[in-house]
Formats: C-alpha cells, structure tokens, sequence
C-alpha cells in the first residue's frame, strides 16, 4: 500500500500546477504557425499534409494536392515522382513543425512539464496525428523503402522527443520515451479504428498513464542518484 501512495503523490505532482486554460499545441496550430512555404516544393508538401490531416491517405492523390496547393499536377510529379514519395517527405514536413512548435514552447519558457502532459493528452482528440500514422503503415506494407526510412524517421523522432523531455527536467532513458511513444502511437490508432467517444476516453487515459508511469521512474532514479552523489561526499 505504501508503494501506492508513493506513486499517486508522484503521479499527482506531474500534474500540479497545470493551468486550467493552456494555448494547446497540436498538429494543426503547429503547421498554421510554420514558417509559410517560400517555394514549390514546400508549398506542396504544406498542402499534402493538411490533405492527409483532413481526408487520411485515401485522398493524397495528385490532382487532390495539386488543386489545395494552387499548383499545377506537374509539379507534384516534378518534385515527387511517387504517391509514396510525396507521403513520406509530407509525413516529415508535419511531425517537424508539431516538434519544432514544442522545441520553441520549452525555448520561450511558455511550455513546462505541467502544460506538456497536458498537451500529449488533449492533442488526441484532434485524430490527425493519427491519420498520418496511419498512411505510413498502410504505405510501408506496400513499399519496402517506406519501411526502411520509418525506422530512421521513428528513431530521429525519439530522440528528438526524449530531448524535450530532458529540456523539461525530466531525463528519461531511451526506454521510457519509447515506451511513452509506443503507448501514444497504439491509442490514437485504436481511437481512430473505433472514433468513438468511449475510444477516445480510453486513449486519453492510456497516454496520461503512460506519461505518469515515465514520470515517477525518472524522478525516482534522479532522486536516487542524488542521493548517492551525497552519500559519497559525505563519505570524503
């Protein structure tokens, strides 16, 4: 029971302080406020993933594309060749803007470990992150080079990720962010399949369990090296 306890207390200081009104960063306030497109091929893979955010894969079509982005269909086929292509550095384009939103937030001091939970768990219910995953699996089963380049983009992602956590004062291992992630990426997969409110409860509660699990083990064994480190000095 003791070790219950412990854990709530730890549990509940990762959500103290959490404001109750926060400027929610997510998928679509992060591509909004992305630098505008200063060239083609930027204003293609801008429009690519607003398409993929509201219609899912099925609609990344050329002329779908082509016509959002007020561009003519040769230049989709100029800059990307295939469907897959297109998807692939569109999939890039928008996870970049969502992480450099967070790298500026953590930056400017506007984003804190409190905001942050907050922001991973509300984010959900948009369902566009989740679209977006979505079509890179449903890709990768057809083309082996989507499959080669999601290892490298996933592990680019973590540790880009873990690095907002440590930004944040919490130093998680490689395995607790890849944990968080894995736990984030199955629920908003699972909600989309369903897209209920019931799934999207289930999600929530997933991913805020996930981020209070990596919290207590990270405040832990910081609290437990600190704690040699002064057993050590006082042993000099």
């Amino acid at each position: 029971m003791a070790t219950l306890k412990r854990t709530t207390r730890a549990e509940a200081a990762a959500a103290a302080a959490a404001p109750t009104q926060t400027d929610t960063i997510s998928f679509p306030s992060a591509l909004a406020a992305a630098r505008k497109p200063t060239n083609t091929r930027e204003q293609i893979l801008h429009a690519a993933v607003e398409v993929l955010y509201a219609d899912g894969f099925g609609a990344l079509t050329q002329s779908h594309v082509a016509a959002c982005a007020g561009v003519r269909q040769s230049h989709i086929t100029y800059y990307f060749p295939s469907r897959n292509e297109l998807l692939r550095e569109a999939a890039a384009y928008g996870c970049n803007a969502l992480l450099e939103a967070l790298a500026g937030g953590i930056e400017s001091g506007t984003l804190n470990l409190a905001n942050f939970r907050a922001v991973m768990t509300v984010d959900i219910h948009d369902r566009r992150f989740a679209r977006l995953i979505c079509a890179l699996i449903v890709a990768s089963d057809e083309d082996p080079h989507i499959k080669l380049w999601l290892a490298s983009f996933e592990e680019a992602n973590l540790a880009r990720l873990q690095q907002n956590f440590h930004q944040l004062g919490l130093p998680v291992t490689t395995d607790e962010v890849t944990f968080f992630h894995s736990t984030y990426v199955g629920a908003v997969m699972l909600d989309l399949g369903e897209s209920s409110a019931d799934s999207l409860a289930r999600a929530q509660r997933s991913v805020t369990k996930a981020f209070d699990v990596v919290f207590v083990a990270a405040r832990a064994r910081a609290a437990a090296q600190k704690s040699r480190a002064s057993l050590r000095k006082v042993k000099k």
